[in-house]
């Protein structure tokens, strides 16, 4: 695997074309908004220890928005500012970042602990650091 001139993309081969257009899905305007509701919803729920409500609330607008914008391209995506800020999870390290922050983000939510989701958003920020330092 070697890098290319292209910052955006660091890896070559089927796991990062993967991940390139799972990120890249993320950028699209419904299925951020989706997302952001889905977020929004999932930690009202889990703040009032209803872990049915926030399971149900994130999967529908995470998973929903997931199918209504499967079949669409999303490389055109990649030249916009969200794009460009998505594509920072892109390499296998930041999407696995990406993914464990959630977890002290629900605990703090569940515990009412707001240091939890304070960490849980930086480990989820912390890949920007280096990577628009390109």
């Amino acid at each position: 695997m070697m890098a290319s001139a292209n910052p955006y993309v660091v890896f070559y081969g089927p796991v990062n074309k993967f991940l390139r257009k799972h990120m890249l899905q993320h950028a699209h305007p419904a299925k951020f908004v989706a997302e952001v509701m889905g977020i929004m919803w999932g930690l009202y729920f889990l703040w009032q220890q209803n872990w049915i409500g926030a399971v149900v609330s994130s999967v529908l607008l995470f998973l929903g928005s997931s199918l209504l914008t499967w079949n669409e391209s999303v490389e055109s995506l990649a030249d916009t500012p969200l794009g460009r800020v998505m594509l920072a999870y892109a390499t296998p390290l930041n999407f696995l970042i990406y993914n464990v922050s959630a977890l002290p983000v629900i605990y703090g939510a569940w515990t009412h602990q707001v240091l939890y989701i304070v960490a849980g958003y930086s480990l989820m920020l912390l890949p920007h650091l280096w990577w628009w330092r390109r």
